[in-house]
């Protein structure tokens, strides 16, 4: 599908459909275009990653708020929203095997993926929309937070709507964020795992915020604002076999049950990361140029895994899907916003 189908009213049964039955709904990505009292329509982005559905949630809650008598009532601003990988979600995974991951098509490219995701940023060009937000689930322990691609003051004070902890990154470039910060401010939020009961209720007051905004405010308080550079991700060699905890039998590469509870905390040089079986592989450090610089930031002793300089990681999961699919984690540092942003 080169074409995402759009709706321009409300599909029947969606406000109570969940994540894995919106392929009886769906065939494929779809858009939903709502004209509201404001026609600037505010976009949102939702299960781009099939495994992921606090955003769907939190929008279906948000619109049953003016669904009275079987109708839906006008919006107070138009909404453009995207619905991304159904066949994924039918399985409650993140991308089907075989499929191209729904958040790296977004710069390009020849597949029917890449061509049907042009055909969206074209339509939101075309509509002249007002912002953009992507909402995601993270696959391991990690707090509520945004995500901009633009140090601008517009991305920022958009993002510490949601959450005064930020990332600041340009890779993967590939993803939706980055391609609608060309032409309108766009960001990620992140609500946790799925199954955070703190997930929904804050998606949906962000979104309650995000419609009673009649411009971008350009000025934030720069105090309560923490923001994280995002300088490398750490990537697991193709073929190679992952194990967590008792389950590294036969594994090239083996990590600690709770890996994932390091995110957003500061470890020192020479912490443990986890275990090499396999002396011949090295895990891979890609910085935002791309670049393996894997030796800037591990040592191997023995077959320990350990840290070369201090770090702070994010999006660090234990689910061995996903970081055979994605990456294992992000390597952050801190980053003070200039004053004059």
């Amino acid at each position: 599908m080169t074409q995402p189908n759009i709706y321009k009213n409300l599909p029947d049964h969606f406000l109570d459909c969940p994540a894995n039955r919106l392929i009886d709904i769906f065939n494929g990505p779809s858009l939903i275009h709502l004209k509201g009292k404001i026609d600037k329509p505010i976009f949102l982005a939702t299960l781009l990653h099939g495994n992921e559905p606090t955003g769907l949630r939190a929008i279906q809650k948000f619109l049953k708020n003016y669904f009275k008598n079987g109708q839906l009532e006008t919006l107070p601003q138009s909404l453009i929203l995207f619905i991304g990988n159904v066949q994924a979600a039918q399985q409650n995974l993140r991308l089907l095997p075989g499929q191209t991951d729904f958040n790296r098509i977004w710069n390009g490219g020849g597949s029917t993926e890449h061509k049907m995701a042009q055909s969206v940023i074209d339509y939101a060009k075309k509509h002249n929309t007002f912002l953009s937000v992507d909402i995601h689930n993270t696959s391991g322990k990690n707090p509520h937070y945004g995500c901009v691609n633009l140090l601008d003051s517009k991305s920022v004070s958009l993002a510490q709507l949601f959450s005064p902890t930020l990332i600041y990154f340009t890779e993967p470039h590939e993803v939706f964020s980055l391609a609608f910060s060309k032409f309108c401010p766009s960001i990620t939020i992140e609500a946790g795992k799925p199954d955070d009961p703190n997930g929904e209720p804050h998606v949906l007051d962000f979104i309650k915020k995000l419609f009673k905004l009649k411009s971008i405010p350009d000025t934030f308080d720069h105090e309560k604002i923490k923001i994280f550079h995002s300088m490398a991700r750490i990537k697991i060699p193709n073929g190679s076999r992952i194990g967590f905890h008792n389950q590294c039998n036969k594994t090239d590469f083996c990590f600690p049950e709770h890996l994932d509870s390091m995110n957003f905390k500061e470890f020192p040089a020479n912490t443990l990361l986890g275990w090499r079986n396999n002396p011949d592989l090295n895990l891979i450090v890609l910085d935002e140029n791309n670049k393996n610089v894997e030796e800037n930031y591990l040592d191997y002793v023995g077959k320990e895994i350990r840290l070369k300089r201090p770090v702070l990681p994010s999006m660090i999961s234990t689910d061995e899907k996903i970081v055979l699919q994605d990456c294992l984690g992000y390597l952050m540092e801190p980053y003070p916003l200039p004053k004059n942003l």
